[in-house]
Parts: structure tokens; sequence; C-alpha cells
């Protein structure tokens, strides 16, 4: 071979594209990567074909190397068109047979050019010229070759579509990608329309090489092998999610396929290149985040033809590198479903509120005056005939029973309610639980059960007074409920480092400790008989728990089977007359 300057331009060329193909083998495992390194092994044989036959002397030497040269860029063709279906994601288009099947169209027509001498339907003439071979096609050959430049040029557009697609940031790379790549099929083409002009388009499609060092530095400063731009449009235009991107300057350079139906439901087409201002101006907070390049979540709401649609909005920035911000990503979330649940369930709440009232006013009173009535006539039964006793004393019971469990399915509601509130004071703790026995008081005396009360008159507690009536009620009913006839139950109080602790021990069944760890679990409501048979909601520790816990307090438990039991609470205090410090 004569190292002449085109010669040594050829092998240039040809050295880039085989670097190009390199850097595709490494990345071969990547979508599309595979069949474009085949189209770059294509290439490269082509390219070398061509220096070989111009170096070349004898019309069969240069005829066999013209026809490796046509086979490579023929088989080019089919490879080109498994990349694009292999980036697009058709993946039952690449079945094995499917494959064969078009490699075998392309390989049927390379046999008839290597078997052109017999029956001439490629070439109408082969002749040399000044040392290069020329041949005019036929009308079959030159058919085919426009059938190929046709399917090339249907690839061309569907990457155009596809580039359309990608991250903004790659767009632009990948568009100069494509038109480099064409530059060989833009000679072919005229080498096909001026046949005589073979000796210096020959060479020419060979120098279009150099456009592979811009390819592969392409490639490599912008990692088009390494990253998969179709996730951008796999991810985006799937997700039921809008995405709005905007540069540092509040132009739109990216949205996707629900935020544009979003936008051009509302009356806005092409938001695509629209600057921000006169997009986001119904929603001043949002644009001033996007301008601010501020991370941010905030409401918003879309009128459209039919109905108003509520967001939530999150605008992220659009980092490159910190702390340099170049945009904002804004992503849109349909919370309208959401919302409207939640004003039925705010709505379902208020009737709840409203029938816990009528409960409240219009059954626990009257019932609070039956159980005064029948305390007046436990106190007259000395008056009343022997045989009524035992009714006034199960109807009294009953009663009382069902008192109970109506203030503590009330007090269980007032401690449940959201937006309640406890107003904390200074109480006499002694008081309270005075108070607090005497709503037991006649429940003891009938069982005969002593309470004793062993709490310092100056002890005070800083805590809401109802609140702290309620547990200590519960509590000292639970423990009565749970004595036997003639036990003694003691509610006492100690204070330390100004946090009062109340104690109320009874003597009574005791509890096994899986019972006491199970005590108070949110998630049940177990009643349990009392000695007498007493019965109840299970609502009554709850309540407690839960008014010690708004108080700022812990509430536990002891107990051994048989020995009794003692239940424990704690609440910010002192042991001083005054206030605490």
């Amino acid at each position: 071979m004569n190292l002449t300057l085109s010669n040594i331009t050829m092998l240039i060329s040809v050295f880039l594209m085989s670097a190009f193909l390199c850097y595709a083998f490494f990345h071969r495992k990547n979508r599309g990567v595979r069949y474009f390194a085949w189209v770059m092994v294509c290439r490269v044989v082509y390219a070398g074909c061509v220096i070989l036959e111009s170096n070349s002397e004898t019309l069969a030497a240069k005829l066999i190397l013209r026809n490796i040269g046509q086979t490579s860029l023929l088989l080019l063709v089919p490879l080109m068109i498994m990349f694009v279906l292999d980036l697009l994601q058709k993946d039952s288009y690449l079945r094995p047979l499917p494959k064969l099947l078009l490699l075998s169209v392309f390989a049927a027509w390379s046999t008839l050019v290597w078997t052109d001498p017999f029956h001439h339907l490629i070439y109408a003439e082969i002749f040399l010229n000044d040392g290069n071979l020329q041949t005019n096609k036929s009308v079959y050959a030159i058919s085919f070759n426009i059938f190929c430049y046709l399917i090339l040029a249907a690839c061309v557009y569907a990457l155009i579509i596809y580039i359309r697609n990608i991250r903004p940031d790659i767009r632009k790379p990948a568009m100069w990608m494509l038109v480099f790549g064409c530059s060989t099929a833009v000679v072919e083409i005229i080498k096909l329309i001026l046949p005589h002009q073979i000796a210096w388009l020959l060479p020419l499609s060979v120098y279009t090489g150099f456009l592979g060092m811009a390819m592969l530095w392409i490639a490599i400063r912008f990692k088009m092998f390494s990253i998969v731009p179709l996730a951008r449009n796999i991810v985006m235009e799937t997700m039921e999610e809008g995405i709005l991107v905007a540069s540092h300057g509040g132009t739109v350079i990216d949205s996707n396929k629900y935020t544009n139906t979003l936008f051009e439901a509302a009356g806005t087409s092409q938001i695509e290149g629209k600057n921000i201002r006169e997009l986001l101006s119904r929603w001043p907070d949002w644009l001033h985040m996007c301008q601010q390049m501020e991370q941010g979540t905030l409401e918003i709401r879309v009128p459209l033809q039919k109905e108003t649609r509520i967001y939530t909005v999150k605008v992220y920035p659009l980092y490159s590198r910190k702390p340099d911000k170049h945009g904002s990503v804004s992503v849109l979330i349909d919370i309208t479903e959401k919302q409207q649940r939640l004003e039925q369930i705010f709505e379902l709440n208020k009737l709840k509120d409203q029938l816990f009232t009528v409960v409240s006013h219009d059954i626990r009173d009257p019932l609070a005056v039956h159980v005064n009535l029948i305390e007046e006539l436990e106190e007259s039964r000395d008056l009343l005939h022997t045989d009524t006793h035992e009714i006034i004393d199960a109807l009294s019971a009953q009663s009382r029973n069902m008192f109970v469990m109506i203030e503590n399915l009330l007090d269980w509601f007032r401690s449940q309610k959201e937006g309640l509130a406890l107003h904390p004071q200074w109480w006499g703790l002694s008081e309270i639980a005075d108070e607090a026995f005497r709503m037991l008081q006649i429940k003891s005396e009938i069982k005969q059960v002593q309470v004793d009360l062993d709490i310092q008159a100056d002890m005070k507690v800083h805590a809401d007074r109802e609140a702290v009536t309620v547990i200590i009620r519960n509590l000292l009913s639970n423990a009565i409920k749970f004595s036997k006839e003639g036990d003694r139950v003691l509610v006492s109080a100690v204070v330390n480092d100004q946090i009062v602790t109340v104690s109320i021990r009874d003597n009574g069944v005791g509890m096994l400790p899986e019972q006491v760890r199970s005590l108070f679990d949110s998630m049940q409501f177990v009643s349990t008989r009392g000695t007498a048979g007493e019965r109840g909601t299970g609502l009554g520790l709850h309540v407690c728990q839960q008014f010690v816990r708004m108080s700022g307090g812990h509430i536990w438990a002891e107990s051994t089977p048989q020995q009794g039991s003692t239940f424990h609470f704690s609440l910010r205090g002192s042991g001083i007359g005054g206030e605490g410090r």
C-alpha cells in the first residue's frame, strides 16, 4: 500500500471510527448500544474496504472489495432498525425469529450482489476509469437502494422523536451525534445520484469518519452510553404526577405529558419554552419559589372546564454542583379526591360530636337524676317492706353500672376528640380526691369496701381539675370493683422534686403479669367482671392514660394475683401550700 497523504488521512479516519467502536463495545450491555456497536463494525469494515480498493490494481480485486463494502452497508440497514427498536424498547420485534427474517432479506440481496456475474441483476456495467472501479447499477439495484434509504430516513425520524423526549441537558448533544452519524448516508446518496464522480466521492465517504471523533467526544462528555436517556421518557411520561422543570432564567425547559395536559385543560397550551412569570402568574407563592429556586411545598387550586382540582406542589432546586443552582423542579400531586375524603371525614366528625353532645345532655343528665332517686330509696329502705330491699339493691347496682359506663364512654370520647385542650391550674389534691370519693361512696358502702384517703391537705397539683377527678374516680372505681367484701382501698400521694405521684392500692383479686402488660394497650378494650359481677366498657383505663399523658405525667400498675393491685400516676405538683416554682 502506498502511504500517500490520501491513504494516511483515510487510515486516521478509520482509526477514529475504530476508537468509537471500542467505546461502544465497552458499553454494549446498555439498551441500544449493542446494535449500535455492530453498526460501527459495518462502518469500519466498509471504510477499510474503500482504502484497500483504492490501492488495488486489478478489476477482480477491486470488485471483491467493493462487494465486501456493499455487504457491510447492506447489513448496516437491519442493524440500524434493531438499534432504534431496542432504544425504543420494542422488544417484541427483537425476538430471534423477527431478527432472522429481517437479516435474511438483506442477506439475500447481498447474495445477489456476489452472484451478479451470473445474472447481471445488480450492475448494468462494471469497468475501470483512470484506475477507479466504476459501476452503473441496474434499475433493480437503484430501487432497492432507495428502499434502504427510506428505511434509514424512518429510523432517523424515530431517533429525532426520541431525542425530543430525553433529558434536556443531553438533547442537543444527542442531536449533533445524529447529524454526524448521518454524514455517511448523505455521501452514499450523492454517489447514487452521481455515479461518475466516484473518484472523489469514495474517499469522502471514509473522510466522514473524522466526524467519529466529534461523536466520540460527545459520547464521553455527556456519558451518552453509560446513561439511559429513555429512562427519563419512561419515568416522566408514565408517572401519575406532573413534572415542571424551569431554568435559572425562568424558562420552562422540560415537562411531562401529565403537566402539559393539566395546563392545556386550564387554557394554556405549549408550555415548554414559556417563562414561568407568565405560566405561574395565578400562583404567586409557587412562582416565588421557582424564581428563588427554593425548596418548599404548597397547595394550589387549578380551575378546569368542569371542576377545580387541588394539587400539592413540591419545589426543589436543581443543582449540577452545589451550591450553584441552575433552576427548579416542581412536582405536582393531585390530592382532589383525598381532600374530598378529608372533608367528608370532617363532616362525619362534626356529626359524631353532635351525637355525643346529645348523649351527654339528653341521656346522662336524666340518668343521673334516676340514680339520685334510687339513692333516696336506699336511704329510706328501712321504711319499706323487706321484700323490696332486694329489688332496690339490684336496681341500684344496675343504675350505677349504667351511669358509670356512660360516664366512661363520654370521658373517653372527650379524651380522643381532636383539639381538646386542658386548662391546668393549681388545685388541692386532697379536695379533688374527696370529690371523686363522694361520687363512689354509696358504691363502696354497698360493697362494704373501706376507702382511706392519705393525702396531705397542703399538697397541690398543676393540672386540669376535671381531668384529675376523672382519673382518680376511674382508678378508685376499679379498685372497689375488684375488691372483696370487707377489703380496704388506700388512696395516697407523695411528692418528690415537684412531681406528685398518686397511688391507689387495693388488696383484691390482683392480675397476672401478662394482664398488667396489656392494660394500657390502646388497641384493646377488655372489660372484666368485678367480684360482685359488675360490668364495664373497658374504656376507663384508656381515659386515665389519655388524660395523664395530656397532663404531662405517666401512669403504670403493679399487681400480684390474689394479693391486690396498685395503680400509680404522676403529675406536676408541690408539697407546700403555695404554687410550685
